[in-house]
């Protein structure tokens, strides 16, 4: 059950003077799915590196403020990370996918009984099963993105980070990853951070949405709350399109998120 706390946050890439994070506080507890939304250079992905501690222990730079990970009131590192560029993730030691996706959880020195029963497990739940026995360099993009997301989950992180998770999927794979995602909140009570610019798929997936302005936390709250802001519109990256639909048609604020919501308001 892991809580991520971030207070002060404050972050430098290498030779630049202004941070990429400015002031930047943020609770992520167990069965919270944070959905961190904002313009490009927002600083979305770089706070998804400082919570996994790779900024600036791996991109280099300085980082003020605390950052901590507490699993069942003990500190730890235990962080697991998808990018929206698969084949940045492969490990390159692998000749299948089974083995791929066992890397990880071995490494961690994982029994071997439990390293198949994570790897089946989580192949079948995300739709790959099938790809076992592939090579990883012979999928296509979105296949890759599963697999990549298969093996982090195999390693039973404490905190799940995800950004732009489906940038390489269709909507099918897309509509399975968000799915997968509410699941392991509700039922696992897994802690999650997503960035993303699916806007449409927050409502839901996503119990809290951040929304990120030059470094800095412009709003926060529940979705109803922050993707129903005019200002979202005129300085940040939108809403969701029927809050779009629903906004240009100068239909009474606020606007309705989703097509369900949008059916119950005009009935």
């Amino acid at each position: 059950m892991a809580v991520l706390t971030l207070t002060g946050v404050r972050f430098w890439y290498p030779a630049t003077e202004r941070p990429a994070l400015d002031g930047v506080s943020l609770t992520v507890a167990p069965g919270d799915v944070v959905a961190v939304i904002g313009s490009v250079g927002a600083g979305a992905s770089t706070l998804l590196l400082v919570a996994a501690g790779l900024a600036p222990r791996i991109t280099g730079g300085r980082l003020e403020g605390d950052v901590r990970i507490t699993d069942n009131g003990q500190r730890t590192t235990s962080s697991g990370i998808v990018l929206p560029t698969p084949w940045t993730q492969v490990s390159g030691m692998a000749f299948n996918v089974w083995d791929e996706v066992a890397f990880g959880p071995a490494n961690l020195g994982v029994p071997r009984e439990e390293i198949g029963r994570r790897v089946d497990r989580w192949l079948a739940r995300l739709a790959v099963a099938h790809l076992a026995a592939r090579d990883p360099a012979t999928l296509s993009g979105g296949e890759l993105q599963r697999v990549i997301l298969a093996g982090v989950l195999a390693m039973e992180p404490a905190l799940l980070l995800l950004d732009e998770p489906t940038a390489e999927l269709d909507p099918a794979g897309a509509a399975l990853a968000w799915r997968l995602v509410r699941e392991l909140a509700r039922e696992e009570q897994q802690s999650v951070i997503v960035a993303t610019s699916d806007l449409d798929a927050i409502p839901d997936f996503a119990t809290h949405v951040v929304w990120l302005e030059h470094g800095r936390v412009r709003a926060a709250g529940r979705p109803a709350d922050v993707l129903t802001r005019d200002d979202l519109w005129s300085e940040g990256p939108g809403s969701t399109t029927v809050a779009g639909v629903w906004r240009g048609a100068g239909l009474a604020p606020p606007p309705p998120l989703t097509v369900t919501a949008a059916v119950a308001r005009l009935r």
